[in-house]
């Protein structure tokens, strides 16, 4: 498994990710600003995009979307909770940011759902829907091998904001509790979340007071 970081560019700096499997095939990490130099970091990585497993959808998490699925026939995944806003522009907030879009989040409708749990497999990978909501309702984390993808759930020292349509603190905060229970098969997870920097989960939980909170309780 390699993992490109697409540089985060734009007034949201939202991070995205490709992760190339051993036959060459990829799999993107939400579809931010700017589909063209998306699909030219596709093309860099001399990988075929086959998914795009979105964190959320919220527009500057989905803002070239539905240009980059339909210029390489990828596959897109989105928690069911979620999936609606890939249609509105009031929920995915592209009404309320349009002055900031570049790409204004253009409509998808042909999204495949996941739930809590679900398994994605590309190649000799499986990405396991995690579902975090609080951010939105239908906020997930993406976990393969020692890496979370968090998006806007849990970042590097901080969390994601819950004050916009269908956020809630008190639900974050029980995504925030399961995430600090969390045991799978390795010892830390390497943590690549929406916006900032990289992390571990294990370095979360002993410096992000809002994770942290929660390790012992």
């Amino acid at each position: 498994m390699k993992i490109i970081k697409i540089p985060p560019q734009g007034v949201f700096a939202v991070n995205c990710y490709l992760v190339v499997t051993e036959a060459g095939n990829a799999v993107m990490i939400d579809a931010p600003w700017g589909h063209e130099r998306l699909l030219a970091e596709v093309k860099k990585s001399g990988a075929t995009l086959k998914k795009i497993l979105v964190t959320h959808g919220h527009c500057d998490h989905i803002e070239s979307l539905a240009a980059v699925a339909e210029a390489t026939g990828a596959e897109v995944y989105i928690h069911t909770l979620d999936a609606p806003k890939l249609t509105d522009s009031h929920t995915n907030l592209s009404e309320f940011f349009a002055a900031y879009l570049d790409e204004n989040a253009a409509p998808y409708d042909k999204a495949i759902c996941v739930n809590d749990g679900d398994v994605i497999t590309q190649d000799e990978l499986s990405f396991t829907v995690l579902h975090t909501p609080g951010h939105t309702s239908g906020c997930v984390c993406y976990i393969t091998e020692d890496v979370i993808f968090s998006g806007d759930t849990l970042f590097k020292g901080s969390i994601g904001r819950t004050d916009m349509p269908d956020g809630s603190y008190e639900t974050l905060c029980g995504s925030l509790k399961k995430l600090a229970a969390f045991k799978g098969e390795r010892e830390d997870y390497r943590l690549l979340s929406g916006h900032g920097g990289e992390s571990t989960l294990n370095r979360e939980k002993d410096t992000n007071p809002f994770i942290g909170q929660f390790v012992n309780g």
